[in-house]
């Protein structure tokens, strides 16, 4: 049974049942402003729209404008969840793959009357075709509060206010949540937490991403807090820089995170035995939903703080279900009633591997 603490927070999350407003119009056109401030003229009504971005599609979902999407980035169609709730996605041609590699005719066939994305592929767009284009910010070094302005400038583009509004309001119930379980917390007694991506754990976001503010709104401390990963290396996503196993050996972190592999694995390599958290037994895999929790994104920046925080201070939240916020949150948020074993796969991490499974 949950007890009246989780009913309480379960009924913070509840949005209201609302789907993109219909509004009737003599004009043919309305003007957006973009995340860089730039106004955007649409047509009305505003009915195929291209978006590239695997991380934030999920905001399409969330605001229920899926329908809306006439062509999508490639990585977004691979997610399990997408594949099993909304089918119709993985019809979209997906004229993106990765940053600045977009197959214009494509998505000139589409027939997009909007394109949502970064400043790379915008400004291809831009300057090959006369779709119009509406740019999102896609720096990684801010907080939740660039997922508020995210969401709420798709809900603009969308005009799905009301269910933006649910969701930031459901972000901040989770923070209330958290903040309020660790207030007696000491500085002393906060966990030192390390992130390791890639097979070789060796790589992580430093303490000028936004992963260092999730990290710390979890009530814990990011081991790479004192170096910068922010921009673009060859080889890795944007935000994450190579260290050495060295640099781990001397952070000597309270708690293990790793995107890939089995912690069992890493547990028994010599490197790491060392370590305070292996040693401990806290070595644990991140998990992974419609996208996997190290990235900005809407579910992981409501998700991912309260995860490494029951994780990390079990004894704070004893009386709390995980599994039962995590089956409500999907419920309200993106209207899905995922059964048990797919919760165990989100926390296991498995859907990131089925994911990558399906990288051509």
């Amino acid at each position: 049974m949950v007890n009246k603490s989780l009913l309480l927070f379960l009924l913070f999350l509840t949005l209201p049942a609302c789907t993109l407003s219909k509004r009737k119009d003599p004009n043919t056109a309305r003007e957006i402003v973009d995340m860089l401030g730039n106004r955007v003229t649409v047509p009305k009504p505003l009915e195929r729209v291209a978006l590239f971005s695997g991380p934030t599609g999920q905001i399409a979902l969330i605001l229920r404008a899926d329908k809306h999407l006439c062509a999508v980035t490639k990585t977004f169609k691979l997610s399990p969840l997408v594949r099993e709730y909304f089918p119709h996605i993985t019809a979209l041609p997906s004229p993106r793959t990765v940053n600045g590699m977009i197959n214009i005719e494509e998505l000139v066939a589409s027939r997009a009357q909007l394109l949502i994305a970064g400043k790379v592929d915008g400004e291809l767009v831009q300057r090959k075709t006369s779709i119009p284009v509406a740019f999102f910010e896609d720096s990684l070094d801010e907080g939740p509060e660039a997922i508020i302005q995210e969401i709420r400038f798709y809900a603009r583009i969308f005009r799905a206010e009301p269910r933006a509004e649910a969701y930031i309001r459901c972000m901040k119930t989770v923070e209330t949540l958290i903040s309020s379980r660790l207030k007696s917390l000491e500085e002393s007694q906060r966990l030192r937490v390390y992130n390791g991506f890639s097979p070789s754990h060796l790589v992580t976001l430093g303490g000028d991403t936004f992963f260092s503010k999730n990290i710390e709104r979890a009530g814990c401390i990011n081991s790479a807090s004192s170096i910068k990963t922010l921009g673009k290396r060859e080889g890795l996503h944007s935000g994450l820089g190579e260290i050495s196993m060295e640099q781990v050996l001397a952070w000597n972190p309270d708690i293990i995170v790793v995107d890939t592999g089995n912690p069992e694995a890493l547990k028994a390599d010599p490197r790491w035995s060392s370590l305070k958290a292996v040693q401990a037994g806290r070595v644990y895999t991140i998990p992974s939903g419609f996208f996997v929790w190290n990235r900005p994104t809407a579910e992981a920046a409501a998700l991912y703080p309260l995860w490494l925080a029951m994780t990390a201070y079990p004894e704070k939240f004893k009386d709390l279900s995980l599994p039962a916020i995590l089956k409500e949150f999907y419920r309200t948020v993106f209207s899905v009633s995922l059964r048990d074993e797919q919760i165990g796969m989100i926390l296991s991490g498995a859907y990131r591997e089925k994911m990558m499974r399906n990288v051509p």
